[in-house]
């Protein structure tokens, strides 16, 4: 890594990541596809991360490969979450959140970077963003990856207070804030909705890219002979997503009476090591799809996740009831070359990009009456039928697509880099 990253010619940006290699949760994969890109644009990067220690999904050394070494690495010190837990405490942010503020206070007043950039979630390492920029004078880009206020669909009491928190706090936040990216438009729309004054800054959609490369070391292709589809989603089911899941799987439920089917959902739960629970359990016993359908909560690593993505028949790639969801992996299946169906809502990016490239394989859903998910079903196993019937056919999307490279990290590096530079100009 840089011993010293700063040059004549490049802007020191600090990135506060508590997700960072060697894990492969998506906070971490979007800062991962910037770093080895930065450089080429004009920044200089500086990762501030806790030790792997004190994060709960598991390793994936592979991760620090991909990354490579062209960043600085700071070390935040991080409450233990073997006693934060006793306490109810689990968020990564918030055990971190005292050291962090320390540790960047003094790297801001040693090396005084150009922006301090901070992708969430976590959500709470943005409490200190205002007071950092009050205190040193250097202003801070947020890159939100999910929004931090929106509708809960489980009403417990941790949930309604971080909910609360939200709500009083992210309009100071982003009103102070210099550039905001987000991973999709939506997320900005509903920015402006509640915080009006933040429509004239500079707010930017750039959905989740991938690098290419990731895919080399995979040669793919189906397992001839096994006598039967096999289909995989590999990723977490969440909450706003699970009536989505069940028309798909009814969907399944169809196909599953004339193909031969084995469906893997696989890393659907959000949960740590040790804590993770099925979330399709019941809707699968309630379609009685035991037999087609099998569900293994436990996240994979992003190395594994690519070999399951490269020996699967045909994937799967779904959205939510909202219109923000910019499914991380849109542009990993592109980059796969393989098979995959698509439902999603009809005013949600990945939507828009696939209906640009005139996919065939595409299903769109909202919430308005003949477009619901249930009300989908019928043309959802259709395409599926289809796909299954001609997949030996199937057209990949074009890589060089311009509409394509764009989503590549270089592409997704280089609107980065040069919205923040602009910014520091204004």
């Amino acid at each position: 890594m840089s011993n010293d990253p700063k040059s004549e010619t490049a802007e020191l940006i600090y990135i506060v990541a508590p997700y960072f290699p060697p894990s492969s949760l998506p906070p971490s994969q979007r800062i991962r596809l910037l770093v080895p890109h930065l450089r080429e644009f004009g920044l200089e990067p500086v990762i501030f991360t806790v030790d792997q220690h004190y994060r709960e999904e598991n390793p994936d050394p592979w991760m620090l490969e991909l990354v490579g070494q062209d960043y600085a690495l700071v070390r935040v010190k991080c409450i233990d979450q073997d006693k934060s837990r006793k306490w109810g405490i689990g968020d990564i942010g918030l055990r971190m959140l005292p050291f962090l503020f320390f540790t960047l206070k003094r790297e801001i007043k040693r090396k005084k970077p150009a922006m301090v950039l901070y992708p969430v979630p976590p959500w709470y390492v943005l409490l200190i963003a205002p007071l950092m920029k009050f205190i040193t004078g250097v202003p801070y880009a947020i890159d939100y990856i999910d929004p931090w206020v929106f509708e809960l669909k489980q009403k417990n009491f941790k949930a309604r207070a971080s909910q609360w928190i939200a709500k009083i706090l992210e309009g100071r936040i982003v009103r102070s804030s210099a550039l905001i990216f987000s991973v999709s438009q939506g997320i900005l729309n509903d920015l402006v909705k509640r915080y009006p004054s933040v429509g004239s800054k500079t707010m930017v959609a750039l959905p989740y890219g991938v690098e290419l490369n990731d895919y080399a070391s995979f040669a793919g292709g189906e397992e001839r002979g096994r006598g039967f589809t096999l289909v995989r989603y590999i990723g977490a089911v969440s909450d706003a997503s699970v009536r989505v899941v069940k028309a798909m799987l009814n969907a399944i439920k169809l196909l599953a009476t004339h193909e031969s089917l084995q469906v893997e959902f696989i890393g659907t739960s959000y949960a740590g090591k040790g804590l993770a629970q099925p979330r399709l359990r019941n809707i699968i016993d309630e379609l009685q799809l035991n037999d087609t359908v099998t569900e293994f909560p436990d996240r994979v690593t992003y190395r594994k996740a690519l070999e399951l993505t490269m020996n699967a028949d045909i994937l799967l790639i779904f959205g939510d009831m909202t219109v923000y969801y910019a499914a991380s992996k849109l542009m990993g299946l592109v980059a796969s070359g393989k098979p995959f169906i698509a439902f999603v809502h009809r005013e949600s990016f990945p939507a828009e990009f696939l209906r640009s490239l005139n996919y065939p394989f595409l299903v769109q859903y909202s919430d308005t009456p003949g477009e619901t998910p249930e009300e989908k079903i019928g043309e959802l196993r259709n395409r599926m039928a289809g796909l299954i019937l001609n997949r030996q056919n199937f057209q990949p999307i074009d890589k060089h697509h311009p509409s394509f490279e764009t989503h590549t990290a270089e592409g997704m590096t280089k609107i980065f880099a040069d919205n923040i530079k602009k910014a520091l100009t204004i």
